[in-house]
């Protein structure tokens, strides 16, 4: 992986802080557990993934967050893919929607075409979630990662992870005076 594309994903997260107006109005914390599907290689597995995250709202319905999930990829040898975002958001009382850039850590086993071997590295890509609360600080959310796992592989054919998850979400909201 190069370092121009480090930059890039540096320059990407510097860019979103700036995007933000100041000051912020109140920190929310939120977490939860989500399931779905992983698409590394040439099959999909099912991933448990817990998450949590850190948001700044402003005094407007925008807000920036650090949000960072853990999936556990259960199969033949467990797999580990850490991701870690920085998204700017838009807000409403009962639904939040975010996108923005990623880095993942991974080590998982893969089967390609041909052969099986266990992945490990680092790799760019992007999120986008969707959250809605039906009962004040109880939701669900929905989320969608593509991340680039770099490099030539006979394992990860296309180089592309994709990951669709959704479960519960709870928010805890300190007010700033």
């Amino acid at each position: 992986m190069s370092m121009r594309l480090f930059g890039k994903i540096g320059l990407l997260c510097v860019g979103s802080l700036v995007l933000v107006p100041a000051p912020a109005q109140a920190l929310e914390f939120h977490g939860g557990v989500s399931v779905g599907g992983i698409q590394v290689g040439a099959e999909p597995r099912i991933a448990v993934s817990p998450f949590a995250g850190w948001l700044w709202r402003s005094e407007g319905n925008f807000r920036l967050e650090v949000h960072n999930m853990l999936s556990i990829v259960p199969w033949a040898g467990v797999g580990v893919y850490d991701r870690t975002a920085i998204t700017l958001g838009y807000t409403t009382e009962t639904t939040t929607v975010s996108l923005g850039p990623s880095l993942a850590i991974y080590s998982m086993p893969v089967c390609g075409a041909v052969i099986c071997n266990r992945v490990v590295g680092v790799a760019p890509g992007g999120r986008a979630q969707y959250d809605w609360y039906f009962a004040d600080a109880l939701g669900v959310s929905t989320s969608i990662h593509v991340d680039w796992a770099g490099g030539s592989s006979r394992v990860l054919p296309g180089s592309l992870v994709v990951m669709l998850t959704t479960g519960p979400i709870w928010r805890f909201e300190i007010k700033s005076k």
